[in-house]
């Protein structure tokens, strides 16, 4: 959501030079550093306690570039919380589709994969800690992280019960593969970070989302799978799967 009537609207808000700091400084990406800053005072201080004043200060903005790009701090909210909007959207998109189970849940876990990867100034793990705090103030982040882990559930039980996949539990490959998912957007992170322009040591040469996500949905599917010679094929299947997504953003 943009004000356009803003106190400091115009080619300031608009152009290239992007908003002005606090310090008289340009900001090309000011709406990123708000959600981040937020972001991160909630998890310090909770939702009620944090301001518009507090966020505008922490993101080293005025305060009437904060309210350029959100009206309120509800919005912000909404901002902050809706990281597994897009991987719920996709379990939605392939309830549609034909495809197997096991290329189903390749198409996912390498979906989400990416999609946190490409989170921008949000850290997933920090939002993830804001959240575990303040549970009610991030119900909608909880009840889209609900339907993500039940979507992979449901199609690792449904491959199971095909013999496609061997036997186990669905619930702790689940998690499992959600907890892969959200280390290597870490390691992705951090190796994209000052540590990795430097050159110390990471664990995997993390440089390209598309590797990473691949990685991911391989790791997953292929320690499930009854006959691993089959991924290249399910990886190549789930590849092909349409994905008929809804890209509106809801706020």
């Amino acid at each position: 959501m943009t004000n356009e009537n803003s106190a400091e609207g115009g080619d300031e808000g608009r152009g290239v030079g992007g908003r002005r700091r606090a310090d008289g400084t340009s900001s090309s990406r000011p709406r990123d550093e708000i959600i981040r800053a937020a972001a991160q005072l909630f998890a310090e201080q909770g939702y009620a306690q944090t301001t518009m004043t507090s966020i505008a200060q922490a993101a080293g903005l005025r305060q009437p570039s904060v309210y350029y790009w959100f009206r309120n701090k509800e919005e912000i909210l909404h901002a902050t919380a809706s990281t597994n909007r897009f991987s719920a959207d996709v379990v939605t998109a392939l309830h549609t589709s034909d495809a197997g189970a096991p290329q189903k849940l390749y198409r996912l876990l390498y979906e989400d994969t990416k999609h946190i990867c490409l989170l921008g100034p949000l850290d997933y793990h920090q939002v993830e800690s804001a959240a575990y705090q303040r549970p009610a103030e991030f119900a909608e982040f909880w009840a889209d992280y609900r339907t993500l882990f039940d979507g992979i559930v449901e199609l690792i039980e449904a491959a199971m019960a095909a013999s496609q996949f061997r036997r186990g539990d669905a619930k702790i490959a689940g998690a499992a593969a959600l907890s892969l998912n959200e280390g290597l957007q870490k390691l992705y992170r951090y190796r994209a970070g000052p540590g990795g322009e430097l050159g110390l040591p990471v664990p995997v040469p993390l440089d390209d989302v598309e590797v990473v996500a691949h990685q991911s949905a391989t790791t997953t599917v292929s320690s499930l799978l009854a006959d691993p010679v089959t991924l290249e094929k399910v990886r190549a299947q789930a590849l092909a799967i349409t994905l008929e997504l809804d890209m509106t953003e809801r706020t």
